[in-house]
């Protein structure tokens, strides 16, 4: 099987991008473990203070944190780490060709009930500075730590699967990740309906309706509350994910981060052949304007997305 040293190699001649993916891949191997054990440890309740987004962090959310940042200040090409943990850029190896941003620990809300979480990140040229369009990533990724634990990593083609070994080794096992263009699912909060605009209230009644409806077939609804669980099902089987401006995120720009969760994630739909829009913008071409921006993210099968995009356009 393909090792992702081997890929790295077949996907880039850039040795300084080819060693922060390791780096990055390094890291999420040691908090695979770190996860597995944290039960035993106790290290699955609140670390007692917040984040810069005024959220209560986990013990974990510190601890991953703190282990991306010792495997990426470990490396000459990594120039500054953002980080959704950290309050501002931290500066690391000066001349560094790469920026990295990072949500270290995705969906630590879930820990407690053992359900799928993720590392999230995106490398930049740092050549750029630090707010950057998606459009301008040199690679970016995702670690699922679910019954396995899948890196998932596009650099400029396809998206490609590894599964991490018994032995510590990344292992090829989808060799180029396909979303389908059209699906019967989607993954939205729906107890957050009240605060809707009408572009999402029309698109999921319109789901709803099932073979009735205007889309003339049957959907099923899923939401996992961990973005890297709900978008690696999209990647492995189609459908999409909403997290929409609305009524009650509108005064912060929306929920979730630009350049850490959306941008690595639109990257990779995109590549996987989806697509991927606030509603209004596609999400890579968005112009950022500080660290931790937080946008609407809507992605997913390219079908859904335009129906969803159609339900804007109306006004």
């Amino acid at each position: 099987m393909t090792t992702l040293a081997q890929w790295l190699e077949t996907e880039t001649d850039d040795a300084a991008l080819a060693s922060v993916v390791l780096s990055m891949a390094a890291a999420s191997a040691e908090l695979s473990g770190v996860l597995r054990e944290a039960p035993i440890a106790g290290q699955t309740g609140l670390a007692g203070h917040t984040n810069v987004q005024g959220e209560a962090q986990k013990a974990l959310d510190v601890i991953s944190n703190d282990v991306v940042l010792k495997h990426l200040t470990g490396n000459a090409a990594v120039a500054v780490l953002i980080s959704e943990e950290l309050d501002e850029a931290v500066h690391l190896a000066e001349g560094g060709a790469y920026l990295v941003a990072t949500d270290p620990l995705d969906g630590s809300s879930n820990l407690d009930v053992n359900v799928t979480v993720g590392t999230i990140f995106s490398v930049l040229p740092s050549s750029g500075g630090l707010l950057q369009q998606g459009k301008a990533q040199a690679a970016a990724g995702y670690v699922a730590y679910g019954p396995a634990t899948s890196l998932v990593i596009r650099i400029k083609g396809d998206v490609s699967v590894f599964t991490l070994s018994a032995a510590g080794g990344w292992l090829q096992t989808v060799a180029a990740a396909k979303v389908p263009e059209a699906s019967g699912e989607f993954a939205i909060n729906t107890a957050r309906e009240r605060f809707w605009d009408a572009a999402t209230t029309g698109y999921v009644k319109e789901n709803v309706a099932g073979e009735t409806g205007p889309a003339g077939k049957r959907y099923n609804m899923r939401w996992v509350g961990s973005m890297v669980a709900d978008i690696h099902r999209i990647l492995m089987r189609g459908g999409i994910f909403l997290y929409p401006l609305d009524s009650e995120t509108v005064s912060k720009g929306g929920r979730l981060r630009l350049l850490y969760e959306a941008n690595p994630m639109a990257w990779l739909v995109e590549g996987a052949g989806g697509r991927s829009t606030t509603g209004t913008q596609g999400i890579l071409d968005i112009v950022p304007t500080g660290i931790h921006q937080r946008v609407p993210v809507i992605l997913g099968s390219a079908e859904e997305v335009k129906r969803v995009e159609g339900w804007y356009a109306k006004g």
